[in-house]
């Protein structure tokens, strides 16, 4: 390619210069024009012509030849656009410079223009009445709205007349004359290429076209030319295919185009819509009344599942039970309560633990804790073996307790004392979060700590062993989830020590693993954050977006998944709603400079509203994966601290220290079990 390089820039050069002039002036006459234009204003007229034009201001129409009649019909409308009509005889000139010639182009591209204009050419040529066409070169003049009108057609896909008709979607052609002298079959004799207006490649190649498009220019035509009404038909749309256009703009149009066709208001800026604007709204309201009893016989009941909360919680908006729970911690970050196995609910109150076997309804006071090792933050139950309890305060002291025989099994003790956040068990494995980001691992039978792991920088509120003790979920004070490997003893969402993809942008507090589907996690978040977040550890790696997300704007202080059916329970304490201007993240917001400074009035401009709302304090129940509110009640008159299953999966117990109450709700409903249907294998035994 390179020996061409040089030929082919000297030729790129010749064409440059060759438009230059034209570029130059786009829209000033070129000196062609203005040699034509005085040409045709100062043609020379003869005594005998003046005196005819003065004596005949009018042209007559006789019976013979055919054209004239039918020229008579039509002339009256053609006769100001016959008399502009010569300056089209020269093609050239107008495809240079379209901005002058406008309105004698919309004139001659009309289609009764088209069809009279050579009936009456035929007509004054045979009776020598050309003086009314005002051109002597009338097969010029033919020709070149034949051109021009062509031109325009391919351009814009089909032109609207000046008529207020649609251009058809025949041929253009300009039609023969019906008169027999040679002079005028010798106008329309000429075979054409007949040309579709639904393509635009159908008579000109793409170079050609470009060669022949409008100047840039036009688009100062277009900032001074109001725009044109194009002429609409009431077409009739179907559901789902968008009405046809009144005017058919291909697709392959060029952008300038485009520009050109919607001053002359043929386009829109929208090719595909889906409603048509000229079919007006149905008013048949006997109609209607049809279409409305036939969608009431079409329309299935709603049926409820007996495991949903909307046939339990939904129909009785009650609590079961309530007890009383003195000395309740008013953390709402701690964990005061806990179901058992043995439907035993144990209750930290104060520095006393009891628990009540709500088979028996016997209470019994399990152990009082000491002034010198703090307050009681977390108490869980062991899963596998229901007679454990573990116990953690404010001063880093956890404690083993055996309900049966009332004696305590193990204490360890924190070197830093700090105060214990979750805990999670998992077989003989409790996993403790600490104040200070560290989450440590106990093993019943040992008194030193199996395992540390340190994957947060700030204490840690949530954690959750999933129900196979695969993997371990984390959340901390900073809004970070962390899930960690025990297989392989590695952290699945951080790309280093405390990054994490899994991340809210408040304290996190409720998480919960998913009984039937165990990939999926919910996490919710406290203010200011308050949503609820579901992720699939299995693409957390790859992605980092949460799979789904509910937003509430209330704190969202637990989380549990049914067993029993595809629902996710949440507890919530206060609501808000956000302001003006601020961000997803309040904890960005400027910090205190002064107690009247710029900074603070900021945030205090920008902080959410408390308001009361349904979710405030209440209990809900979403849908998933539709994540459709299925239930909302209000649980207490203060934030729901804390929440737990029961061991069949259909009660859950709330409590609130505000109220130092706690209530049992029915919540989910257990599936009934449905006779067997025989198999083909059940018959049939592979020997």
């Amino acid at each position: 390619m390179a020996p061409y390089a040089p030929l082919a820039l000297f030729f790129a050069l010749l064409s440059f210069l060759s438009v230059l002039p034209v570029l130059a002036s786009p829209f000033l006459p070129l000196q062609t024009e203005v040699v034509y234009l005085k040409k045709v204003a100062a043609s020379p007229v003869t005594p005998v012509d003046l005196a005819r034009r003065q004596d005949d201001s009018q042209p007559t129409f006789p019976d013979q030849p055919p054209s004239c009649p039918i020229c008579a019909q039509n002339f009256g409308s053609i006769d100001s656009c016959a008399q502009a009509a010569p300056v089209l005889a020269n093609f050239s000139m107008i495809i240079f410079n379209p901005g002058a010639f406008i309105d004698v182009i919309k004139c001659a591209c009309a289609d009764t223009f088209q069809s009279a204009y050579p009936q009456c050419v035929d007509c004054f040529t045979q009776t020598n009445q050309t003086q009314f066409l005002n051109s002597d070169d009338l097969p010029g003049v033919l020709q070149g709205i034949h051109n021009i009108c062509g031109i325009e057609s391919s351009l814009l896909g089909g032109v609207a007349t000046a008529d207020g008709e649609v251009t058809p979607t025949t041929s253009l052609d300009v039609p023969k004359a019906t008169g027999t002298t040679s002079g005028a079959a010798s106008l329309t004799s000429r075979a054409d290429r007949a040309w579709v207006p639904g393509s635009v490649t159908n008579m000109y190649s793409a170079a050609k076209r470009r060669r022949m498009s409008f100047a840039d220019d036009v688009r100062d035509f277009e900032a001074n030319t109001p725009e044109l009404e194009a002429s609409g038909k009431v077409n009739v749309a179907d559901r789902f295919i968008s009405a046809p256009k009144d005017h058919a703009l291909p697709l392959q149009t060029t952008p300038r185009t485009q520009r050109i066709a919607k001053v002359f208001g043929l386009a829109d800026d929208r090719v595909l819509k889906y409603t048509d604007t000229n079919v007006e709204a149905s008013t048949n309201s006997f109609l209607g009344r049809h279409r409305f009893n036939y969608y009431q016989l079409l329309k299935k009941p709603h049926q409820v599942p007996s495991t949903s909360a909307e046939a339990h919680l939904g129909a009785r908006k009650q609590f079961v039970l309530a007890l009383d729970g003195p000395g309740i911690p008013s953390d709402l970050f701690a964990y005061p309560i806990s179901w058992s196995a043995r439907n035993s609910i144990a209750v930290a109150c104060g520095r006393d633990v009891y628990y009540q076997n709500l088979d028996t309804r016997a209470i019994s006071h399990l152990f009082k804790l000491p002034p010198t090792r703090g307050k009681l933050i977390t108490i869980e139950w062991s899963p596998k073996e229901p007679n454990l309890l573990a116990a953690g305060t404010s001063n880093g002291d956890m404690q083993l307790w055996d309900t049966e025989t009332t004696t305590q099994m193990r204490r360890w003790q924190e070197e830093a004392f700090v105060d214990v956040g979750g805990m999670s068990w998992c077989d003989k494995v409790l996993a403790v979060g600490l104040g200070d980001g560290i989450i440590t691992l106990y093993d019943i039978r040992q008194q030193d700590p199996i395992g540390r792991i340190e994957s947060h920088r700030d204490k840690v509120h949530g954690l959750r062993w999933r129900h196979d003790g695969n993997f371990l979920a984390s959340s901390d004070q900073q809004g970070v989830v962390q899930v960690w490997d025990a297989r392989a003893s590695k952290n699945l969402t951080a790309d280093f020590r405390y990054r994490s993809k899994m991340k809210h942008h408040a304290p996190v507090k409720a998480l919960a693993w998913c009984p039937w589907k165990p990939e999926l996690l919910a996490t919710g978040a406290m203010y200011p954050d308050g949503k609820i977040r579901i992720w699939n550890i299995n693409s957390t790696p790859a992605a980092a977006p949460a799979g789904h997300t509910i937003a509430l704007n209330t704190s969202v202080t637990s989380v549990l998944w049914s067993p029993h059916c595809k629902e996710l329970l949440s507890t919530h304490g206060m609501s808000w709603q956000p302001r003006a201007g601020a961000s997803e993240s309040c904890p960005h917001l400027p910090a205190d400079v002064g107690p009247n400074s710029r900074a603070r009035r900021t945030r205090e401009r920008e902080r959410p509203q408390s308001v009361k709302t349904a979710l405030t304090n209440s209990l809900t129940v979403h849908a998933y994966p539709s994540l459709r509110r299925v239930v909302s009640v209000p649980a207490h008159t203060g934030a729901v601290g804390h929440s737990c299953l029961s061991p069949d999966g259909t009660k859950v117990f709330t409590i609130c220290p505000a109220e130092e109450a706690m209530k049992m709700w029915q919540v989910w409903g257990v599936a009934e079990a449905g006779e067997k249907k025989e198999s083909v294998f059940d018959k049939c035994k592979i020997r």
